[in-house]
């Protein structure tokens, strides 16, 4: 089987010996080369083994939404509902995500979504856990690998597993959200995980949805901005 670059340079030269110009056929393979090693990455995690998590878990959960945008999403890991149905954050706590980027005027086909762990961890009982170091670690080459395709110029980090893959010694995230963090070319912009956010009652849940909203619109500005 031919790898993708060498179907795309044989696309090339067919095209432009059929008479397309250069400045029309780079850009057209691009976006070709672009959607199949999306496709190629997402076979991968389907077929993971590389770990323990993979040769037990119901179902691997690959990241999905649009591969154009300027703003990533980033949780932590698959929950019960995003391991039956294969897509990240669409449980409530996605839903209820879903529905702030709604009030943010923003459609959830424009963004795209993954996990720094593709997929579910739990604990003795059947429900979910934090995933640990050791289980990042061996799962975020695929975040690596969407992030070099995706190139997003904003990533939204939901809760401390997706802070800490981007900076490690970032412990809280009391203590840093709310703000705008380098990393190379790309915004990171960290919030609570919306599944925090639900468990709130009263007044912490107020603040919490308040901040979240805050982090959002920092998040898209920075966003507007790169356009």
């Amino acid at each position: 089987m031919k790898s993708i670059s060498e179907g795309m340079t044989n696309f090339y030269r067919r095209l432009t010996s059929d008479g397309y110009h250069a400045e029309d056929v780079n850009p057209a393979l691009k976006q070709v080369e672009k959607a199949a090693r999306m496709e190629q990455m997402r076979r991968r995690i389907l077929a993971c083994t590389d770990c323990p998590l993979g040769e037990c878990v119901q179902g691997r959960v690959p990241g999905t939404g649009s591969a154009d945008t300027p703003l990533m999403i980033v949780g932590e890991g698959p929950g019960e509902d995003e391991e039956n149905w294969g897509l990240p954050l669409v449980g409530i706590s996605g839903s209820l995500l879903t529905l702030i980027l709604n009030k943010a005027g923003i459609r959830r086909e424009h963004v795209y979504f993954t996990n720094v762990v593709k997929c579910r961890v739990t604990n003795e009982k059947g429900g979910n856990r934090t995933p640990t170091l050791e289980e990042t670690k061996e799962c975020s080459k695929y975040l690596h690998y969407e992030l070099e395709l995706i190139r997003p110029k904003v990533v939204l980090a939901l809760g401390k597993v997706s802070l800490q893959y981007f900076f490690p010694d970032m412990k809280t995230m009391s203590q840093f959200r709310g703000n705008v963090y380098e990393y190379g070319s790309i915004k990171i912009v960290p919030t609570w995980h919306p599944a925090y956010v639900i468990r709130q009652r009263g007044d912490a849940l107020a603040k919490t949805k308040r901040e979240v909203w805050t982090d959002l619109q920092v998040a898209l500005q920075c966003a507007r901005r790169s356009e």
